[in-house]
């Protein structure tokens, strides 16, 4: 009996939902579906009462339901004690990122189901000329640009960007905001040290006029001067939680696909990761379909 379909069988029975099963999972409704017709199909009886969107657990469901949750529970124990073994103490994963896709986060958590020990260790790399050492880290998340063509990563996400303002300013109004309506705006950029965030050189390609550019080295920073009216700005996907929970802000789509960049994922040399950061990697390439050669 396959385990996998064990797993989602237990978290559709206690959601009694496909789709938010799909969500949790990052997997596709119609791939949960069939694992768990494949599942009644070996044990020769239905196991949920079909109404509409919502499953819900018959008499057999219920009673199959205790012993799956016996069976995983065994099965993760096992498998947890087998993996101590082989990876001893390093239980680190080392990671470098430019930006962080927010579903990386849940891949993350739904990792540390199956390895509890497993420990993180992120450095976000700011825009700067140094380029992280890739032996390092267990794997690099960087932007598609020359100057990282050394690493021999693949298509990870596309980082989008909004444009933020005040939410008194007239703009936040809108829903979308076209590149032409950006002119004779006062702008804050994020900048490290001689290196200025990818908007800014967006901007500058595209001829908008900017009454005044300022400049602020912390997202903290950044966010207070565009909350207080001092300035309009730019912010990624990755990071917009922190402002869309402040209320003094308005954050808008972008017409323009050029205020979107193409991320890249690249990892160390097989042989020289862990055990626990090389499960890491087949559980990346798996929950996010990866085309890794």
């Amino acid at each position: 009996m396959n385990i996998q379909n064990l797993r989602y069988f237990a978290i559709v029975a206690k959601l009694e939902n496909v789709s938010r099963a799909a969500e949790l999972t990052h997997t596709s409704q119609s791939s949960i579906s069939k694992n768990i017709l494949t599942l009644e199909e070996e044990l020769g009886i239905k196991l949920f009462d079909r109404h509409g969107k919502k499953l819900v657990l018959n008499d057999a469901g219920k009673r199959f339901l205790e012993s799956c949750d016996k069976i995983l529970q065994e099965t993760d124990s096992v498998t947890k004690d087998l993996h101590h073994m082989s990876v001893g103490g390093d239980n680190v994963i080392r990671i470098s990122a430019r930006g962080m896709d927010p579903h990386l986060f849940a891949c993350m958590a739904m990792f540390r189901v199956s390895y509890p020990e497993v420990e993180y260790a992120i450095d976000s790399i700011p825009e700067r000329n140094e380029l992280p050492d890739i032996n390092e880290y267990d794997m690099i998340i960087y932007p598609d640009e020359i100057k990282y063509s050394k690493f021999k990563g693949v298509p990870f996400y596309n980082e989008k960007y909004y444009f933020a303002v005040r939410g008194d300013n007239p703009l936040a109004q809108r829903v979308s905001l076209p590149v032409k309506m950006m002119n004779d705006l006062h702008f804050v950029f994020l900048r490290h040290q001689t290196e200025y965030e990818y908007p800014f050189h967006v901007c500058l390609a595209q001829n908008i006029r900017m009454s005044t550019v300022n400049f602020a080295d912390t997202e903290d920073l950044h966010r207070q001067m565009i909350a207080h009216g001092i300035a309009v700005g730019f912010v990624s996907e990755g990071s917009a939680e922190i402002y869309r929970n402040d209320s003094r802000i308005k954050l808008l789509h972008l017409t323009d696909d050029r205020f979107t960049r193409r991320m890249k994922l690249c990892f160390k040399r097989e042989k020289h990761l862990s055990p626990m950061a090389s499960a890491f990697k087949e559980y990346m390439v798996s929950y996010f379909n990866l085309q890794i050669e």
